[in-house]
């Protein structure tokens, strides 16, 4: 799977506006990481910089966090595997190209 498949646009909570997520749990999946998904959670989102609202927000009913591009891309850069940089560089691919999703 790629990257491109796990991207959703989705109504930000705070802003109103359909914009860009991924699915942690989907994001989890996909760099499979030896970490457990909670282990995952705390380490690269609740205990890193990135901020609550903005570059993440929890969603109930789907029991997830939805991640901003830009929080992915900084969590694809902190887990630093080969896995994660393919991820990383196919993100950029698609930024650079204009989010031309299928």
């Amino acid at each position: 799977m790629t990257i491109e498949k796990l991207i959703m646009r989705v109504l930000n909570p705070q802003t109103q506006k359909r914009q860009l997520f991924v699915s942690a749990r989907k994001l989890h999946r996909l760099l499979e990481s030896d970490l457990s998904y909670k282990t995952f959670i705390e380490t690269n989102i609740l205990w890193s910089r990135l901020r609550e609202n903005i570059d993440y927000h929890f969603n109930k009913s789907h029991d997830t966090f939805n991640l901003s591009i830009s929080a992915v891309q900084a969590i694809l850069v902190m887990e630093n595997t080969e896995q994660s940089w393919r991820l990383f560089n196919e993100l950029s691919d698609l930024i650079n190209n204009g989010f031309n999703l299928s």
